[in-house]
């Protein structure tokens, strides 16, 4: 320990002042995670040579060329609430705004321009070369059909231009999906009830999952884990306005059907194989005491953190606290849930760190802790390795078990 606050002392005092914000951070994240943690952000940086390319805002007139009236009139629902004008038909090859055609036939793929939105609702007899070509020409490609997707994907297209479509009769949603990701609806103004993965939730079980990124779906899924339903996410650009709009949407829509308290979880998520009887013990645990939210996992224990309570219950240590950050796992009542709902984008905050600044919120979590993350995942939000936060956990489990021993010392005095 000496050894660290003598190296970060000398970093200091060779450091500009001008320059001091980016070696700050570095020391930070040396103080946290140590050198492992330190080489880890090395070995996994956010790629900025690959930026999100952010989708461009729609802007009118619209018109829809194929499909059906019921088609039609569901994508013609979702451009009215976007204030969207909508031009009802128009053959004309020159028609000036964005036309979105639904399974065009061969004369109207002619017609595709950078403005355009292709909607593929069945699957396509196209060889692979000219779907590919004909995707690189429109502003975005919504796919109802996961071999087209996993197509577009091998063929490099950037993720994102394609967004995954649950079907014919989920168009309204589909649309009003895209139509977020380009900021064209404001993130944090959509109302839950436009997404049915949202109406009901019977098992109080959600996990946040996007349909673009399968292979982390497949991951979660692959833990067999019992009685969650996927909310297929939110996504904006950064990425994490995307999953902060969709925990203030599952938490919104929780609020109003007064369901809770209610599981949330992401699908880089790892359960452990005893995870049911644990989850049990938590819930008969929670059932003895004030709480408003249990974290399954804290990524980041800060120096404000202070521990105000340790219990042993059925052979597991909960541990009471003032704040958690994270949102890989989390059971939440009804005032953590006001708490994600009051997000808004002018916070300028990620929603973990919006619901850590949450004021008088009894936290409790396990020690250690009950969920873990995966590494051999992409990040959706930061579009780094999984690997990368790491020891960053570890070190978040370790400063945890001290404050608990600082604790426990305290109360045998």
């Amino acid at each position: 320990m000496p050894m660290k606050r003598n190296l970060m002392a000398s970093l200091s005092k060779m450091v500009p002042r001008g320059l001091y914000r980016v070696p700050a951070r570095l020391l930070a994240v040396l103080r946290h995670e140590g050198m492992t943690g330190l080489y880890d952000r090395v070995r996994y940086p956010k790629p900025f040579w690959q930026r999100q390319r952010h989708p461009a805002r729609v802007v009118g007139p619209v018109t829809i060329r194929g499909g059906d009236d019921a088609d039609r009139d569901q994508i013609a629902r979702a451009l009215q609430d976007a204030e969207l004008p909508l031009a009802v038909s128009s053959s004309d090859p020159k028609f000036e705004g964005t036309v979105i055609h639904i399974d065009p036939v061969s004369q109207d793929r002619t017609r595709i321009t950078q403005n355009d939105i292709l909607i593929l609702l069945r699957p396509t007899s196209l060889p692979e070369g000219e779907l590919l070509s004909l995707t690189t020409r429109c502003q975005a490609v919504l796919i109802s059909c996961p071999d087209i997707l996993s197509c577009l994907q091998r063929g490099g297209v950037p993720i994102e231009k394609i967004f995954a479509l649950k079907g014919r009769d989920a168009l309204h949603e589909g649309i009003t999906r895209y139509l977020i990701a380009t900021k064209t609806i404001p993130a944090d103004r959509q109302d839950w009830r436009v997404f049915s993965d949202l109406d009901d939730i019977p098992l109080r079980r959600l996990c946040l999952s996007l349909p673009e990124t399968p292979a982390r779906r497949e991951h979660f899924l692959a833990g067999k884990p019992k009685d969650f339903e996927f909310f297929d996410g939110i996504r904006a650009f950064p990425g994490w306005v995307g999953a902060a709009t969709s925990f203030r949407l599952m938490a919104q829509a929780c609020l109003d059907q007064n369901i809770h308290p209610v599981l949330f979880c992401e699908d880089d998520v790892e359960l452990p194989e005893d995870f049911e009887l644990r989850y049990q013990v938590v819930r008969d645990y929670l059932a003895t005491c004030q709480w408003d939210l249990f974290s399954g996992l804290i990524t980041d224990v800060g120096s404000d953190y202070r521990v105000t309570k340790v219990v042993t219950y059925h052979g597991q240590t909960f541990v009471h606290l003032n704040r958690c950050v994270g949102m890989v796992f989390g059971l939440y009542n009804r005032a953590a849930l006001e708490g994600i709902s009051s997000w808004t984008l002018n916070s300028g905050m990620t929603i973990d760190r919006h619901l850590e600044a949450t004021q008088s919120l009894e936290i409790v979590t396990t020690l250690p802790f009950l969920a873990g993350h995966c590494d051999d995942l992409d990040s959706s939000v930061w579009r780094f390795k999984n690997r990368r936060y790491r020891n960053m956990i570890h070190e978040s489990e370790a400063r945890l078990a001290q404050l608990v021993k600082e604790h426990d010392l305290r109360n045998v005095a």
